[in-house]
């Protein structure tokens, strides 16, 4: 009885351990924010001209875009069983702030917020 308690004890402690290592590969590194204009955009990555420097951001269905009119968009189409890509709300010339963290060799995209949309060509 003592083995049988003692080794889910120590199976526990695996998955918590687990648990908790994963969490901090996910999400290691504090995040950080810059703010550019729109440079280039794809449904799985935006950069962004700051000052002088290009930054290079991955984008993927837990990055988060708030832009003007972009909920009632995405609604409507929702209701006609189109699927939303980045390219819809972020365009080239925008002004936005990118809040992201460091993962590996790339800057994944948390939150994107459009400051100012381009003008219409």
């Amino acid at each position: 009885m003592r083995r049988l308690i003692g080794g889910l004890f120590v199976a526990a402690v695996m998955v918590v351990a687990g648990v908790q290592g994963g969490l901090l590969a996910q999400g290691s590194g504090k995040t950080m924010n810059a703010t550019g204009v729109v440079s280039a955009v794809t449904p799985s990555s935006i950069a962004i001209k700051v000052k002088a420097e290009d930054l290079k951001f991955v984008v993927d269905k837990d990055t988060a875009v708030m832009a003007k009119g972009a909920t009632h968009k995405s609604l409507a189409m929702k209701a006609d069983g189109k699927s939303t890509m980045l390219t819809d709300f972020v365009k080239m010339g925008d002004m936005v702030t990118i809040a992201y963290h460091e993962m590996g060799d790339m800057k994944h995209a948390a939150t994107i917020n459009v400051k100012t949309a381009a003008p219409p060509k």
